[in-house]
């Protein structure tokens, strides 16, 4: 998991559901083969301008710039909040940014893809709803408290605890090894040991705020994930 991911989920965890990384198709061949021949020839093509569409509805709507620069004056005069609010209303229009991605992109996957596609995005948009609870306050106090520049400054210990737990090469990564996603008792226990490590690093900030905003994000995307686990064994 790469440290920008967290970042999203904590930092801009208000409009992550609609800030995904919008995959580059350009050198992935088998993903034209696959669509092209899962749902006929030219539906790569469709891929690739709906991509774009998204990436341009979205930055039309957030530009990253300048929500930094909205922070840091907002920073000044202690309205953080309003920020985030401002952003947290645009949540459903960045929905429908993502919307004609995947409906371009949907036809290309596999069942099990599509529903590990569902489950990750119901619970990103769960993660925006505790972001902005209450018009955004947990964000504007991870913000306030430094939470950025400690998740910075551990990013090498924040890596360790996700490689520690879950083994991924993007080096061999393709469509085409995509494991399940199983949420069972081993899936739920790795979350477990990933948060507590990561809480554990972040800990040794200046501040306990951040640690404490972070390990709240765990907990609920366990509440969230893996509330079913001891009834039944839940495979994407």
């Amino acid at each position: 998991m790469k440290l920008n991911l967290l970042l999203c989920l904590v930092f801009i965890a208000a409009v992550c559901d609609a800030l995904p990384s919008v995959p580059d198709f350009e050198d992935f061949e088998q993903v034209k083969q696959r669509c092209d021949k899962k749902a006929g020839n030219g539906t790569f093509d469709k891929v690739k301008t709906a991509r774009d569409q998204t990436e341009t509805c979205l930055h039309n709507l957030v530009d990253l710039e300048t929500v930094e620069k909205e922070l840091e004056e907002a920073k000044k005069t202690g309205s953080m909040d309003e920020v985030f609010l401002k952003y947290c209303k645009k949540r459903p229009q960045m929905k429908n940014c993502v919307k004609i991605f995947y409906d371009a992109f949907e036809p290309c996957l596999e069942e099990d893809e599509k529903n590990a596609v569902n489950l990750t995005a119901n619970v990103v948009s769960e993660l925006g709803n505790f972001a902005c609870f209450k018009d955004g306050d947990r964000l504007a106090m991870f913000v306030a408290e430094g939470g950025v520049e400690c998740i910075k400054s551990r990013s090498d210990g924040i890596q360790n605890c996700f490689n520690k737990t879950i083994k991924f090469n993007p080096d061999t990564f393709s469509l085409n090894t995509i494991p399940k996603l199983t949420v069972n008792k081993k899936f739920c226990d790795d979350l477990t040991e990933i948060q507590g490590c990561v809480v554990t690093d972040l800990e040794k900030c200046e501040e306990s705020t951040p640690a404490n905003i972070i390990e709240a994000v765990f907990k609920f995307i366990k509440k969230t994930v893996c509330k079913d686990i001891t009834k039944r064994h839940v495979v994407y």
